[in-house]
């Protein structure tokens, strides 16, 4: 301050003798040497001797856009640097030091595709298209409020993401991920906005084929397929696993495991039956509401599955009261084969092509299933997601190990209409099949509700790749995440007064980077995440109107959104009501 005190006079008079020479070069006039005697003559006020022939008004013109231009300068390159001073306790700044987040940048990430991916051998990482590349998962956050790099998935993780509604869960994750895939994807939700966002665009993107799900209408497009969901059913283990997509939507609140086992067995023996005898899911139908009919029996002997005959025997002869529980339990889990619009998509057609899963896999094509949120269409959303992915597996299998191009999996909304029962467990190895799930979440407790405590923890740990999004209000989530998150050094400046002196003292306090409520608080469009092998990183999202395909997506969204609300109001009008049948597809 002493040395500021000593120059600033001579810093001030220099400028005044600037702005006079500026003046004088203006008018031709001319200007005192800078100097002792400059000085002197300005401290007396001659104006006539500082700057002879140049006019004084001019000269305090001047002089003023000096001082204004010269204070305003300053001004905005003290805040700029100010701006990109974090503060000490800024997360930001502590978790942008990451050398582990070089794997998921462009250069790595794209060096990693080409090992990955047979069709890519020889390729230059450098000419590959961000589609090629990897899933986005947004862009890591640097201090300054400035954007960095963009961080992507390799074609070998497995993701999941938390975010709470209305927090970009569709915007961020479910379109940009279905729109930038290369190979064949599988998209689950429970609104119209997704299919109609980006199924026109990606279908003139990839030219692949439009599989659209929607037996309860919720975009009222004409159905124009069906699945046998018991082709190929032959063995006693997959007979199971269609029975348990069934069984998990049963509502269990209390966890009493009495029924659902039992009516999964059953479902098993029936589903069984009906697919060795060339019967449909009609049949299982019927034979529900006869507990005692022997023909499933018959026809498990004459297929040779004696065991499961006895099984099934022994379910028909027990206690009247257990029977009529297990039975009742499975009709409970099959209720959507009691509703005839949607039982049509999984009972033969004539009329229609097939779904076949095989060649879905070796497609480009995109496989939509919407539902309702805990509807009775949920169950047969898993089941043809399963479906689904186990013949891609079986690809992959036939094809060295891995699926190429690979089968991107997003599933929104998954612990309502996409249940499938040991899904953390395909966590495991899904992604080393070239086969890329994305499961979001509305909380960690949601997924407990469907998983189990076990499932939902092993869920967790196998995701190589985990988005925590705003909104999450778990406690318990959120303080984990603190604890992951880890620890820094904060300076502390301390003040104290005696005998009329201050002193300070600064002081470092160890302190959580991010603590629980600001886990709670992220903005909408930031996330924080969790890869493996490197510390957490906060990043922003990117959403799909900032990428190159906003217009047609736009244009798409207002096409389809006109189209459906005419076809709805037709629909719930009393005079006219709409015939789906008749009614033309949008895409």
């Amino acid at each position: 301050m002493v040395l500021v005190g000593c120059w600033a006079p001579f810093g001030a008079l220099w400028v005044v003798w600037a702005a006079a020479k500026c003046a004088a070069m203006m008018t031709g006039g001319r200007v005192m040497r800078f100097g002792v005697d400059f000085a002197v003559t300005a401290v007396r006020r001659r104006t006539d001797e500082l700057w002879p022939g140049t006019p004084t008004p001019l000269v305090l013109l001047l002089l003023g856009a000096f001082i204004f231009t010269t204070t305003a300068l300053t001004w905005k390159i003290w805040r700029h640097i100010a701006n990109r001073r974090p503060a000490p306790d800024d997360p930001i700044a502590a978790l942008a030091d990451n050398p582990g987040l070089t794997a998921l940048k462009p250069d790595a990430a794209a060096k990693k595709a080409v090992a990955l991916r047979r069709s890519l051998s020889g390729t230059t990482p450098a000419r590959l298209s961000p589609d090629e590349v990897g899933l986005v998962l947004g862009e890591e956050m640097l201090p300054g409020k400035s954007s960095g790099a963009t961080l992507f998935t390799s074609w070998e993780d497995t993701v999941v993401a938390f975010m709470a509604p209305r927090s970009g869960k569709t915007t961020t994750q479910s379109i940009p991920h279905v729109l930038s895939a290369p190979g064949p994807v599988i998209a689950t939700s429970n609104k119209a906005d997704l299919w109609s966002a980006i199924a026109t665009v990606r279908a003139e993107r990839t030219r692949g084929k439009i599989w659209l799900f929607d037996p309860q209408h919720i975009t009222y497009q004409l159905q124009d397929w069906w699945c046998d969901l018991l082709s190929g059913l032959n063995t006693v283990e997959e007979a199971h696993r269609l029975a348990g997509h069934f069984v998990l939507t049963v509502a269990d609140d209390q966890k009493k495991d009495l029924w659902g086992p039992a009516a999964q067995d059953l479902l098993c023996a029936l589903f069984l039956a009906a697919a060795t005898s060339g019967r449909t899911l009609h049949h299982v139908a019927q034979w529900l509401d006869e507990p005692a009919v022997p023909t499933p029996i018959e026809l498990l002997h004459t297929a040779g599955f004696q065991l499961m005959a006895s099984s099934l025997k022994g379910t028909q002869n027990g206690a009247v009261e257990t029977r009529d529980g297990i039975y009742q339990t499975a009709r409970t889990a099959t209720k959507a084969l009691r509703d005839q619009e949607i039982l049509a998509w999984v009972t033969p057609h004539d009329d229609l092509p097939v779904f076949a899963p095989d060649d879905f896999a070796a497609s480009c094509d995109t496989l939509y299933l919407l539902s309702k949120s805990l509807s009775a269409a949920a169950p047969l959303i898993a089941a043809l997601t399963d479906l689904t992915m186990r013949a891609a597996e079986r690809r992959a299998e036939q094809s060295g190990g891995r699926l190429d191009p690979p089968l991107v999996v997003a599933l929104d909304e998954a612990a309502n209409i996409c249940r499938i029962a040991d899904l953390p467990q395909l966590y495991s190895h899904l992604g080393s099949r070239g086969i890329i799930p994305v499961t979001i979440l509305q909380s960690y407790e949601q997924g407990v509700t469907v998983w189990g405590e076990p499932g939902m923890a092993a869920l967790w740990g196998a995701a190589t790749r985990k988005l925590i999004g705003a909104g999450i209000d778990s406690p318990r989530l959120t303080k984990d995440l603190a604890t992951l998150t880890g620890q820094h050094d904060v300076p502390v400046r301390s003040i104290t007064y005696s005998d009329g002196r201050a002193s300070q003292q600064i002081s470092l306090r160890r302190q959580e980077i991010l603590e629980a409520a600001d886990i709670r608080a992220l903005p909408t469009g930031t996330a924080l995440l969790l890869a493996t092998g490197t510390k957490p990183a906060l990043i922003r999202l990117r959403p799909w109107y900032t990428g190159p395909h906003a217009n047609p997506i736009n244009q798409a969204i207002q096409t389809a959104d006109t189209a459906i609300a005419a076809a709805a109001r037709r629909h719930y009008s009393t005079e006219s009501p709409v015939d789906l049948s008749k009614e033309p597809p949008l895409h």
